[in-house]
Order: structure tokens, then sequence, then C-alpha cells
């Protein structure tokens, strides 16, 4: 059923206030603005990995080389041994104090029970109290030798064990310095070995790039050229001294993963942004004009800026093209009318 028009006087009503306010909506809508972005300049800065910690290790003995157990680039075993030297030696010396030791015993063995007996005998009145000092006395002397012979066989064992040479577990033999059947004095260093289970990079920073590393937080990582990839890494290490020649901040990154090839000289990329100096911002692309080989930016109350136009800037945002420009009067969080260009 059709209705006609006259019928409906609400509806003319609403139709009539829309007409009048769409007017007033669009001549209160103001430009659209964008704001600022502070400009950052990116720094590329080269390390290489490194053993978090080297070690070198010395005998404590000397003595001619029996076996060396790892070679270089392989890494120490569970057992912790590089290399022993030749223990025939202190073997025949355990083996002779275990047989003063023996003896002991049996002596103690003697004196206990002539101890006991003379004391019978002196309860009794069969002998004399003199007698059983003395065997009282022998047997103190026999067990004060016991225990001397007892801890000089402590100490030819743990000599006998530092007869080997021990390293930790897992690290790696960068150098090697002995051979089998050859002879070697105490202190002689045997080995260099290195902790390459966790790498770490140096790096030697101005003020401005620390303050950019700490920014970045647990964003940080390290780019990898030679092996074509990225990892994360983390903060390990600052000196509290500096470069005495560069005067800059000593710092290691610790690579995180285990991703990596175990090993030193890999090179280390760390890739910082700087901000640069005042007067320099980054804003939309759309937010500049060209007029007559001059660019310019417009605040929101109409004042044009000549800026001088530094080119574009990266941006994550997709289809939004975004321009470094420079001007002594502008910095980040001002705003400025958009142009559709």
């Amino acid at each position: 059923m059709a209705v006609h028009w006259r019928s409906l006087p609400g509806l003319k009503l609403a139709l009539a206030v829309f007409l009048f306010l769409v007017p007033i909506a669009d001549l209160q809508a103001g430009p659209e603005l964008v704001t600022a972005e502070p400009a950052r300049q990116r720094a590329r800065l080269t390390g290489y990995t490194r053993a978090r910690s080297v070690l070198d290790i010395a005998t404590e003995n000397s003595g001619k080389v029996e076996t060396v157990d790892a070679e270089i680039g392989q890494p120490i075993g569970n057992n912790n041994r590089f290399a022993c030297l030749d223990r025939t030696f202190i073997d025949l010396d355990i083996e002779s104090n275990r047989a003063e030791i023996a003896r002991s015993h049996t002596e103690i063995e003697y004196y206990s029970k002539q101890v006991e007996r003379h004391r019978e005998l002196v309860r009794q009145a069969s002998s004399s109290e003199q007698k059983l000092d003395e065997y009282q006395r022998d047997l103190g002397t026999r067990q004060q030798q016991l225990r001397i012979l007892q801890l000089r066989d402590r100490t030819l064992n743990e000599r006998r064990e530092r007869f080997c040479i021990y390293a930790p577990a897992g690290w790696i033999v960068m150098e090697r310095y002995i051979e089998p059947g050859e002879w070697v004095r105490i202190g002689d260093s045997v080995a260099r070995v290195g902790n390459f289970m966790q790498l770490l990079v140096p790096f030697a920073l101005s003020m401005t790039e620390y303050k950019a590393l700490q920014a970045a937080g647990e964003n940080l990582a390290l780019e990898l050229p030679d092996l074509n990839t990225r990892t994360a890494a983390r903060l390990e290490r600052v000196s509290p001294g500096f470069d005495e020649k560069s005067r800059k901040i000593l710092v290691d990154l610790q690579i995180e993963g285990s991703q990596i090839l175990a090993r030193g000289g890999i090179r280390a990329d760390l890739v910082l942004d700087l901000p640069v100096a005042s007067g320099t911002v980054i804003v939309p692309e759309t937010a500049v004009e060209q007029r007559y080989e001059q660019y310019w930016l417009e605040r929101p109350d109409g004042e044009r800026i000549p800026v001088v136009y530094l080119g574009p800037a990266s941006s994550i945002e997709p289809g939004q093209p975004k321009v470094r420009v420079s001007h002594s009067s502008i910095s980040s969080g001002q705003k400025f009318v958009v142009h559709n260009q």
C-alpha cells in the first residue's frame, strides 16, 4: 500500500534536520593533521665473536707425557682430562707407603695385646707398672706413625691425580703445546682452551651509541653476514673503564641461541638507530608540499615553513611513505597539515 508524503510529518522533520546539520559538520571539520616523529640515523658497528673465557692450563708435576686426550678443535670430555704424565714412580711410592701402613697395623695389634696382658699382670701384681707404661708408650708411637702414613697416602694419591692435567668439560682446545713422550716441567703451559659454549662480541661505543643499545632492551639483535642469519643478543657486561685512545665504553654482547657455529672470528654487525641533530624530523610524504623547487610544511594555524628535504625514511607501515625534513624551528611532536596530493 502506498504511503502519501503528507502523512509522514515526522519523517519530513528528521530529513530537514539532517540536511541542516551536514554543512555545519563539514564546516567544523578541520584539516587532517600529522605528528612529526624524531629522526634517527642508522649506525652499523662491526665486531667478531670470541670465546666467553680463555684458560691456559699448566702441569703441576714434572714427567714424561704419556697420553693426550684432545686435539686442537676438540672439546674436553666429561672426565675433564686433557693429558696424563707417566705415573710409574708415584705408583711405586704409593705401594711402598701402603706396605708401611700394613706393618703399622700389625705392630699396633701386637702392642695392643701386650698392653692388655700387662694391665692384667699389674692387677695380679705379677708385673711392674713401668713395663706397662713402656708398652703403652710404644702403642701410642705406632698409632701416631700410622696416622702419618695414612696422611702420606692421601698426599701421594692427590699427587698421582695431579699427574693428569684437567680442563673444564666442553671447553674447546685452541692451542696444544705437548706431544706424547715429551718431557715437561712443573709450571709448563701445555694447552689453551676456550669456552665457546657462550660466544661474546666486544664493541666500543660512544655514549650516544650506548644509550641506543640500552633502549633496544630485549629487541637487541646481531646480524651475521658471513652466515646469512640474524640472532638475538643481550648485554652481558659493561666495563667501568674506557678505551684510552677512543674514549669509548667497552661492552660485551652475548649471542643467544645455540644455532650459531661455536667458534671465534665470525663477523657480527650491531645496527643502532641514533638520534640526529635537532631540527630534523620524519613526517608522511603527504605533509610536504613542493613549489618552485622548495619544500614546505604547514602548521595548523596556516604558517608555512620552508624545509630542507633529506630524502625518504624507512617505515614499517605499508602505503605510508615517510620522508626526513629539516628546519631549525621544527621538532618532534609538532603537528602539520596533510595535503592530498
